[in-house]
């Protein structure tokens, strides 16, 4: 997995944000990547992620391109290019996307191609932040012939990144399929409305199950639990900072019962009843139950 982008487009404070519990804040002290950056996540158990974070200075981005370009380029699953809102020359941002796309043309045909607009959070308005997206995906359409990127709109400072990242990851485990199915089974059989998968480290949202929605609800549900996954990592950093561990949460009121459990080894499970006939203790038992169960399909 290779990160690009020019220089102080934020790709190491959102690489930290996600995989090294980093808040926001914590990012303002970060200077200049040099060089790369390699790091090694493991994800949901097995799943290794080799990132690369390409320092974005103009002499190693000349290096990159040309006498690095196999080293870089070569065996790559996963390209996430960050564009940065803030650029003054997006014409320069372009011509490197593009040689970038040529290099991994030359050296990984089959990598998936992702493109995050990043800083979103420095346009206030909704309207003109959806424009200006629909404006960079209109561009990027048009440079990629071989690749048809994914493109997202980002901040540091809101759930956006984690929407980003949980879709990359997402197509980057292998059984997915068969996690979602099982999952599904588990809600209709708990009598559960929402369920959703969490990779413990990270906190993004794996999978998640739920009543059939029209397309708008469905997208609106998707924000609510990348809300949560930004919303439980920055509590649990919290407790972290007082030397507390985070184990769980339970959430009771008139229209819903909540809980939030370790899983599997790899994964954190919301379950989210509505029927008063549930009782919490039912839930909890049927969680303990599917355990061991999810655990077998990981394995």
């Amino acid at each position: 997995l290779v990160i690009m982008g020019k220089s102080g487009a934020g790709k190491t404070s959102m690489r930290l944000l996600i995989f090294s519990n980093y808040t926001a804040n914590d990012t303002r002290r970060l200077g200049a990547t040099i060089d790369v950056e390699h790091s090694t996540v493991q994800f949901m158990g097995d799943l290794n992620l080799n990132i690369w974070d390409c320092g974005g200075q103009h002499k190693y981005l000349d290096n990159y391109l040309n006498e690095q370009k196999e080293n870089i380029f070569g065996n790559v699953e996963v390209l996430i290019y960050v564009f940065d809102l803030e650029t003054t020359n997006k014409d320069s941002e372009y011509v490197l996307y593009d040689e970038c796309l040529h290099s991994l043309a030359t050296y990984s045909r089959e990598a998936k191609v992702y493109c995050l607009v990043h800083k979103m959070d420095k346009i206030p308005d909704a309207d003109q932040k959806a424009h200006t997206l629909e404006q960079y995906r209109r561009a990027l359409d048009k440079r990629s012939d071989l690749f048809k990127p994914e493109v997202f709109g980002t901040s540091i400072w809101d759930y956006t990144l984690y929407h980003a990242w949980s879709q990359i990851v997402y197509k980057l485990v292998p059984n997915m399929a068969t996690i979602e199915r099982h999952l599904s089974s588990f809600r209709q059989l708990s009598e559960a409305c929402e369920v959703v998968l969490f990779e413990r480290a990270t906190f993004l949202v794996v999978c998640s199950v739920g009543a059939r929605e029209h397309a708008g609800a469905a997208a609106a549900t998707l924000d609510k639990y990348m809300s949560v996954s930004q919303s439980i990592k920055t509590y649990r950093y919290t407790c972290g900072q007082m030397q507390l561990p985070f184990q769980n949460i339970e959430m009771r009121n008139k229209r819903y019962s909540l809980f939030i459990e370790p899983f599997t080894k790899s994964t954190y499970i919301l379950v989210v009843t509505t029927d008063p006939d549930v009782e919490p203790a039912v839930t909890k038992a049927n969680i303990n139950a599917a355990r061991q169960h999810f655990a077998r399909l990981a394995d």
